[in-house]
């Protein structure tokens, strides 16, 4: 649901979509949408508002509803790859948000919107504890789930080792670390680890990580939203790769 996500679901060619609703009277601002349903000639369907309303279940669809295969899940192997030495951007090294419990659909939206505009090489959740790939998240994301590889694991300290191995460094963000989070270099691969809305990373996940760092706080508020943390880490990669080149 959505304007931005229904476009890029139907652009990106990456999932099945079987048909297409939008509001009666919509026209101007669904063009785009009925441009790219038309070239993948994927049906479309105008509905009163009420219905989309129905078929949203309340949830703000901006006039337009679609209906789409499940969004599929990468392996881990698959997102890492045998050498993590380059991403999916050209020569960089590779760039892993991973995510320990986020559970609301619109933080974990909004950390893939972030991650795919900066570049990233892909997501890690966890099959618990972990909001599943929903619309909202799609919506939530402005479609950019569409385009970026989400993992899921069982196990998020052997999903850690595994990509040690493949020699990603982990760079766990934890409000009690020493260092802050721009004295690391990351111009190695990296995978940012951020914790959910509660706790944080976990004791073990923590553990495993190769070392950790803190974004500082200085008013009242002792805690910033993951989607926040994760715009501020991604975007510290970016600063420190870019005077890089």
């Amino acid at each position: 649901m959505g304007v931005h996500s229904v476009y890029e679901a139907l652009v990106s060619g990456q999932r099945v979509i079987e048909r297409v609703h939008i509001a009666k009277g919509s026209l101007e601002n669904l063009r785009p949408i009925l441009e790219a349903a038309e070239a993948r000639n994927i049906p479309l369907r105008r509905e009163n508002r009420e219905a989309l309303d129905r078929m949203a279940g309340g949830q703000l669809h901006q006039g337009v509803v679609a209906i789409v295969g499940v969004r599929e899940y990468q392996s881990l192997e698959e997102l890492v790859g045998s050498d993590a030495g380059e991403g999916d951007h050209g020569k960089e090294p590779g760039l892993f948000v991973v995510l320990d419990s986020v559970q609301d659909p619109h933080n974990l939206g909004a950390v893939i919107r972030t991650a795919e505009t900066a570049g990233a090489s892909g997501v890690v959740v966890t099959q618990r504890r972990s909001a599943p790939l929903t619309a909202a998240v799609s919506r939530a994301s402005a479609g950019a789930m569409e385009h970026l590889p989400v993992a899921r694991v069982t196990n998020l300290v052997s999903a850690l080792k595994f990509m040690k191995q493949r020699g990603v460094w982990i760079v766990g963000f934890d409000a009690e670390a020493e260092l802050e989070w721009t004295d690391f270099d990351y111009s190695v691969p990296v995978a940012l680890v951020l914790g959910g809305e509660h706790r944080g990373i976990r004791r073990l996940v923590r553990e495993n990580c190769d070392v950790c760092v803190r974004l500082p706080v200085r008013g009242r508020i002792q805690s910033l939203n993951v989607s926040v943390t994760a715009g501020i880490a991604l975007y510290e990669v970016l600063r420190q790769r870019s005077r890089r080149v």
